[in-house]
């Protein structure tokens, strides 16, 4: 996604030896995305599939191994990462809870880019499985669905901008999005230049056909937005539009930025 919208991206992860992990090292070539993809012995590469009917899914099945990779692997992600990111503007937390980001390596990532001025960004994701975005750290943005900033403060009972602010002292991040589905967009900024540090946006797209992806888009797009100077508010406007073009299709395929401009210019 971050390729698409014009950012040079280098991507790191874990594959088994097996068919789905080249097709994974084919497709990201084919996205002229620069990747370093280490084998795991002990899992096959996750395999997620949807079965769908009259622009419905009916059944999600996954194939996959969610054990902690083993120190020798994690050393060989970060030297890999670190060899590469002294040029970076962003890195990217994408974490699906898999096993492929241990807490020591997160600790470490982070502390490097800290040390070297790079700004951070995390989404963790907790559907199937579970996970605490508040584990990562110093973040310039995370983007938690309401259950994700629930389950990560041990709050259920909270008011929705109570929830951000627990969120955001606890994780100590810059920014925090909550994104409420058909509601839209929750945005906790106290520390933004404005007077505002709380605001909501609704869902820009009302009949989705396909929200897988649609999470990860908002997070791209904004983050890309900050960093390349815009504030807050402009930066969730346009994660969100990004979000809305991307449910309105079928399929998690990456968004074109014509796409956005052309929604922007409707």
């Amino acid at each position: 996604m971050a390729r698409s919208l014009g950012a040079k991206v280098n991507y790191f992860s874990i594959i088994g030896g097996d068919e789905a992990g080249q097709f994974a090292t084919d497709a990201l070539k084919k996205y002229d995305v620069e990747s370093v993809l280490i084998e795991d012995k002990s899992r096959p590469t996750t395999l997620k599939q949807r079965f769908r009917a009259s622009e419905k899914t009916l059944l999600r099945v996954s194939h996959l191994r969610h054990h902690n990779i083993n120190n020798e692997l994690a050393d060989k992600l970060f030297d890999s990462l670190k060899n590469c990111i002294n040029n970076a503007d962003l890195l990217i937390f994408s974490d699906f809870n898999y096993g492929c980001l241990p807490q020591n390596l997160v600790d470490k990532i982070r502390q490097f880019c800290k040390k070297n001025n790079i700004r951070m960004v995390a989404d963790s994701q907790s559907s199937s499985q579970i996970g605490n975005v508040a584990r990562f750290q110093d973040m310039l943005l995370i983007t938690p669905t309401e259950h994700e900033a629930r389950l990560a403060v041990r709050d259920q009972g909270s008011s929705l901008i109570m929830l951000a602010d627990s969120l955001y002292n606890q994780a100590r991040a810059q920014h925090v999005f909550i994104t409420l589905g058909a509601e839209g967009l929750l945005i906790h900024s106290p520390n933004s230049l404005s007077s505002l540090s709380t605001d909501q946006l609704p869902a820009f797209n009302s009949a989705p056909k396909d929200v897988s992806g649609g999470g990860d888009c908002l997070l791209i797009a904004s983050s890309l937005a900050l960093i390349a100077g815009a504030t807050i508010w402009e930066s969730a406007y346009l994660g969100s539009i990004a979000a809305a073009c991307h449910v309105g299709r079928i399929g998690n395929l990456p968004l074109n930025k014509n796409e956005i401009l052309q929604e922007l210019l409707a």
